[in-house]
């Protein structure tokens, strides 16, 4: 990769994350202590790694470690803060995917699909609704994380 493309996936994926939940912060710092939950999306490559992907991994760790660090920043206004880490969704991101290399992570993924958005959105309302759920890290794979 170009330090420029390094750059925009840097900017896109972590800086974007950052100043998103700098802004809810600062928002809720405004207001009296109500229970808030931060969730934010980063990847099964943040903790897996990939070939070619290794800036897209540095930056969706970096989420992670962001999500980590807010659970303290966010103490004290009891704001609650996950991370969810999808492996390969249906999305545009996914369709450009070769119908071999597909095969071959289907192939790879135990329950043999690629998830759904829905899925995703299901797994933060959970996050968001379960009022203890504060510091997890949900992975959401289909079992890929742990298949050999």
């Amino acid at each position: 990769m170009s330090p420029a493309s390094i750059r925009d996936v840097l900017d896109i994926n972590l800086y974007g994350t950052i100043l998103g939940c700098r802004a809810a912060l600062r928002a809720w710092a405004r207001e009296p202590i109500k229970h808030r939950c931060i969730i934010n999306v980063s990847s099964l490559l943040a903790v897996q790694g990939g070939y070619g992907a290794s800036a897209y991994a540095a930056s969706k760790a970096g989420v992670v470690a962001l999500t980590r660090s807010l659970v303290n920043e966010g103490r004290s206004r009891q704001i609650r803060a996950n991370v969810i880490l999808p492996g390969y969704i249906e999305s545009d991101m996914t369709a450009s995917i070769n119908d071999t290399t597909r095969a071959d992570l289907i192939d790879r993924i135990p329950l043999r699909r690629f998830g759904l958005t829905d899925e995703v959105a299901d797994a933060a309302l959970f996050l968001i609704n379960n009022k203890y759920a504060n510091n997890c890290t949900l992975n959401l794979d289909g079992g890929l994380s742990v298949a050999g």
